[in-house]
């Protein structure tokens, strides 16, 4: 009897002690309370290996799983402008509780040619040269440039870094270095002398190196401001026993307005951006209208200032209308290299490509004017027009729009000095030539590309 009564007694406690209150509310052990997982790891696809141990790294998550946080990681990368697309996903980590976030990404492509030189001029010859730059090269926030061009006898060499947000400012800031080693084709007004032998051309050898730090700040939405800081060395040779005929039918020493020897250039440059453009490709309505002034210190000082403006107009069938007009002047002695140059207005005379002037080609001269006598001035002045056609585009992954366009301008170039001379013995019009181009301009995923009768002609030198 003893046996079955203490099994009853002990079953009878058990049932007690399941039941009590204090067994009810017993607390769980840690192990057994759920928690947030734990961000282990953050790993970028899709992203070129320079760029991705540092983007990781700046998007700083880490701790306990949060939407919100990965959201907000998500869409700063999309803010670099470096990509596309940014899809954020989980993967198992390496323990229970951790997690490793993926980013999923589309890269663009952030490397545009800005510029490509190509061209044949005496007495240089044949040149090539582009210039390069990427948004964000290796993820650092950083933007990077390369520029080079070469016609064998002169090169020029050009390298920037620049950051779109200094010091949480909103402002850009970029510096770029630059090497020049030039040898300028002069020509006088009439023709040149060496000696008292006449030349095709007076070289004018000399070299460049400095650099230049640029910044700027948006006022408003449209409104932007711009300013730089220039110190360069500048070495030139000039050329003794060097002559030119002047309009008057005078010899006159040849005017390089460069000094001779090794100098030191320094510049300080200020202007102002008002860009309402819709596209700043192809842009179909807006204005575009900017104003700069430089002032420098060689060993003469100078002031210069350029204005500039252009207005497009919409119209039916996606057609564009496009006028501008821009107008500058230097006071005091600059030297060439900054003033004014009839390749930089004139699209049938090969611009200076990174400083470069590589022909020693004048004006067409299609009006019977004096502009075929000006080369380096210090007035000009520009007004055209240009109507485009929207032809369509390919896939977006190749081209982005193409359009055929027709334009003309009417510009001047002179110098105050010069022109007084030539209506004191040259009855001819005021210095003015005109203008006609037209072609195809597409843009792409690498830039704006064209293809024109001024294009044609930088490589016929006729």
């Amino acid at each position: 009897m003893r046996a079955p009564r203490a099994a009853a007694w002990l079953i009878a406690a058990l049932t007690l002690a399941t039941l009590s209150p204090a067994a009810a509310v017993r607390p769980p052990d840690a192990s057994e309370v759920a928690s947030d997982p734990v961000i282990e790891d953050v790993r970028l696809e899709g992203v070129r290996l320079g760029r991705r141990e540092v983007l990781a790294q700046r998007l700083d998550l880490r701790g306990p799983l949060d939407e919100a946080q990965v959201e907000d990681a998500r869409l700063r990368l999309l803010a670099t402008g470096l990509f596309e697309q940014v899809q954020a996903r989980l993967e198992k980590g390496s323990a229970r509780g951790r997690v490793v976030v993926v980013f999923d990404c589309v890269e663009r492509t952030t490397t545009s040619l800005d510029a490509f030189h190509l061209g044949v001029a005496r007495p240089s010859g044949p040149w090539l040269g582009a210039e390069i730059s990427d948004l964000d090269p290796l993820g650092l926030g950083v933007t990077g440039e390369l520029g080079l061009v070469s016609s064998g006898e002169q090169t020029a060499v050009q390298m920037g870094l620049g950051v779109r947000d200094a010091l949480g400012l909103g402002a850009a800031l970029k510096l770029r270095l630059r090497f020049i080693d030039g040898e300028e084709p002069m020509v006088g007004p009439r023709g040149q002398q060496i000696d008292g032998a006449p030349v095709d051309q007076v070289f004018l050898p000399y070299t460049r190196a400095g650099g230049e730090l640029a910044g700027t700040y948006g006022l408003l939405d449209a409104l932007s401001l711009h300013a730089s800081l220039q110190a360069e060395w500048v070495d030139a040779e000039v050329p003794g026993g060097a002559t030119q005929l002047d309009p008057d039918g005078a010899v006159r020493p040849f005017r390089f307005h460069v000094e001779d020897g090794a100098w030191l250039l320094g510049v300080v440059a200020l202007g102002l951006q008002y860009d309402t453009r819709d596209d700043p490709a192809f842009p179909a309505r807006g204005l575009r209208a900017s104003v700069v002034t430089r002032v420098g210190v060689s060993p003469d000082a100078f002031v210069s200032g350029l204005a500039g403006f252009e207005h497009y107009v919409a119209l039916p069938f996606g057609h564009v209308l496009r006028w501008d007009a821009k107008a500058g002047a230097v006071l005091g002695d600059a030297p060439f290299f900054e003033r004014f140059f009839i390749g930089d207005l004139h699209p049938y005379i090969p611009p200076r490509a990174l400083g470069l002037n590589f022909a020693r080609r004048r004006g067409p001269n299609l009006v019977d004017g004096t502009i075929v006598e000006q080369r380096y001035e210090r007035l000009a002045g520009r007004v055209g027009a240009e109507y485009r056609i929207p032809l369509g585009g390919g896939p977006r992954t190749e081209t982005y729009g193409v359009e055929f366009f027709v334009g003309g301008a009417l510009l001047s170039l002179g110098s105050p000095g010069a022109l007084r001379e030539v209506d004191f013995v040259d009855r001819r019009p005021f210095p003015l030539d005109v203008a006609i181009d037209f072609g195809l301009r597409a843009e792409t995923e690498i830039g704006v590309m064209g293809l024109s009768v001024g294009n044609l002609l930088l490589l016929v030198d006729p």
